[in-house]
């Protein structure tokens, strides 16, 4: 049997929860799963051992619409345990303002040097009648936008088959998941990194403009996809006038590993041009989207009465 000791919960920024237990040989283990973009950063260097084959893996899940997790664990031992405890109790029953992220950073300091021990897979099926829905509504005029926590794999498989995507149409991505970032993350240099990254979103939405203005005396459609990451640099004052009109100009958009302060801001920026909008959510995440809109629809689901408002 074994015992739990501590839960670090889920949130929306932490992208992952862990336990604690103490197994039957009286070994303290942190068992972590969460969202492949957090988890492999979190590995020690002898728990690398399966992630190219993990990523796979995940790559493969995810482009056949299926929701990814990536599990961890570490040993962890007696002393460091009491020591981080005491940290982690006296964090979570502060009653100071700040107590949320005493806790996150409490967690920070013991998530970390993981052994990767693989990835799960879920199928999150699309409700009966959901392609003919957004159909009748791209052709009542209103434009649908999806923002999703899902991976861009995972989102442009559901976006294919919910006729959001479709074949004929161009897409316009905008990611940036490529392996000079990747290897840039892991020099660590925080700068660089900010400064690289506008450049290269910078660079990818102009690209689109040019794309779909060279095309306007066609037929052809776009679809635009943004990650998360993107999307932070996209909604900078600087740049987000410039991604407000390439979205526009795309029949559909999907923004993934969306945060929830994400998506209540682009909710926002649609707004500011004067438009009405109505956002529907079922979900804790979509809380602050629902309340931006100009008409929010709370669907009671998996997650209990808290889009209900």
């Amino acid at each position: 049997v074994y015992e739990l000791l501590h839960v670090l919960e889920f949130t929306s920024s932490r992208k992952r929860m862990s336990v604690m237990v103490r197994n039957p040989e009286n070994q303290l283990l942190l068992l972590c799963k969460g969202a492949d973009s957090v988890m492999f950063e979190r590995l020690s260097k002898h728990g690398q051992q399966f992630e190219a084959e993990t990523r796979r893996h995940i790559n493969r899940y995810a482009e056949a619409g299926l929701r990814t997790l990536v599990i961890a664990y570490r040993e962890l031992g007696e002393d460091e345990y009491r020591i981080w405890e005491k940290e982690f109790l006296k964090a979570k029953t502060s009653v100071t303002s700040d107590r949320e992220a005493l806790v996150a950073s409490a967690a920070e300091k013991i998530e970390r040097d993981l052994i990767l021990l693989g990835a799960t897979a879920v199928e999150d099926k699309l409700q009966k009648g959901v392609p003919e829905c957004i159909d009748k509504l791209a052709q009542a005029g209103i434009k649908v936008w999806v923002l999703t926590g899902d991976k861009m794999e995972t989102a442009i498989n559901i976006g294919y088959a919910c006729s959001l995507l479709r074949q004929e149409m161009k897409q316009i991505v905008i990611t940036l998941d490529s392996p000079d970032m990747e290897a840039l993350e892991k020099q660590g240099d925080k700068e660089n990194i900010t400064k690289v990254s506008l450049e290269s979103v910078t660079k990818q939405i102009r690209e689109g403009i040019s794309q779909v203005n060279s095309a306007k005396e066609s037929k052809v459609t776009f679809g635009l996809v943004i990650d998360g990451k993107s999307l932070d640099f996209a909604l900078d004052k600087k740049l987000e006038k410039m991604f407000l009109d390439l979205a526009i100009d795309c029949a559909s958009v999907i923004c993934c590993r969306s945060s929830p302060k994400q998506k209540a801001l682009v909710t926002r920026l649609v707004k500011g041009t004067g438009k009405t909008t109505l956002a529907i959510g079922d979900g804790a995440n979509d809380v602050g989207m629902l309340q931006e809109a100009d008409i929010g629809v709370g669907i009671s689901g998996v997650e209990g009465m808290q889009v209900n408002m």
